[in-house]
């Protein structure tokens, strides 16, 4: 009698769990692109331009978010207009005080610029006008060489899966400590591909949980949420996003594609022959 009990109970979680799974108004329309930049990948940015242009499906405008304009192969977009700035980031970080929060970003962690430009992407849906539902952020010294999707036919998004091993803890801890309802559906794959395709529907839902349950912007909380006591500090909003869509919603769904970082521009046509789909030149591997 236990035993059927308890079959019945595991049988009515599950559907109670599958019932709460939302269905959003996602649409095929074109994809906007948000490229957040500095001028030090400004060199990257032009190949990152004309790689998603060239073999991104359905995409739409292309939108370079930086403090000056860096390329005239896209729109620009001024990180002013945003409704917090780097300085206001810092402080918060800092909670309150600005030399708890130099010294922070005094121990060769990550400056106060590796964060500011995760939010300048989660905000662009609410800041950029006329931005299409569909955005996808996309690390401005990546490059796409191969096609790719990133909406399959109802227009539900494809989230890429990173299957390198060592996800990041300390991005996990964070995102559990800013969203009640964390949970990583896939703990075995890590969620950071230096893009991702985020659909306003599901980030409207992201934002209200987040900020109802604490009673402040999204952003506050991002930065009250960073461990000071790291050398490293913490937050991914690619983390954040990932697993929302996924705990939330059946329209979204994981799929894996080629990519590696590289070192060299002068390589591009080898990887692109190789197969590779997306490549990655980060900074400090170009010095």
């Amino acid at each position: 009698m236990k035993s059927i009990c308890t079959f019945l109970l595991v049988c009515l979680l599950s559907t109670t769990l599958e019932a709460a799974k939302k269905v959003y108004p996602l649409t095929n329309e074109p994809i906007d692109v948000v490229l957040v930049t500095h001028p030090k990948d400004k060199e990257a940015l032009e190949l990152s331009i004309e790689g998603i242009r060239t073999y991104g499906e359905n995409i739409g405008r292309v939108i370079v978010v930086s403090s000056e304009p860096l390329s005239d192969q896209a729109e620009w977009f001024d990180e002013k207009l945003y409704p917090f700035s780097k300085a206001d980031m810092s402080l918060e970080i800092g909670r309150g005080d600005q030399k708890v929060a130099d010294e922070f970003f005094a121990r060769r962690g990550h400056p106060v610029g590796w964060y500011y430009q995760q939010m300048l992407k989660l905000y662009a849906a609410y800041v950029i006008p006329n931005i299409s539902s569909n955005i996808l952020v996309l690390d401005s010294d990546s490059v796409f060489v191969n096609p790719v999707s990133f909406l399959d036919e109802k227009g539900g998004g494809l989230l890429c899966i990173n299957t390198k091993k060592g996800t990041k803890g300390h991005y996990c801890r964070h995102a559990a400590r800013m969203l009640p309802s964390y949970n990583r559906v896939y703990p075995e794959y890590n969620s950071v591909n230096h893009h991702m395709l985020l659909q306003k529907p599901i980030l409207d839902d992201l934002f209200e949980e987040i900020e109802q349950a604490r009673s402040e912007p999204l952003w506050k909380v991002f930065c009250h949420e960073v461990d000071i006591g790291r050398k490293f500090g913490s937050g991914s909003e690619y983390e954040l996003y990932y697993n929302f869509a996924l705990n939330h919603t059946d329209q979204v769904q994981i799929r894996e594609i080629k990519r590696r970082a590289s070192s060299s521009f002068d390589k591009m046509d080898f990887y692109q022959d190789s197969g590779y789909q997306l490549i990655s030149f980060h900074s400090y591997m170009r010095k």
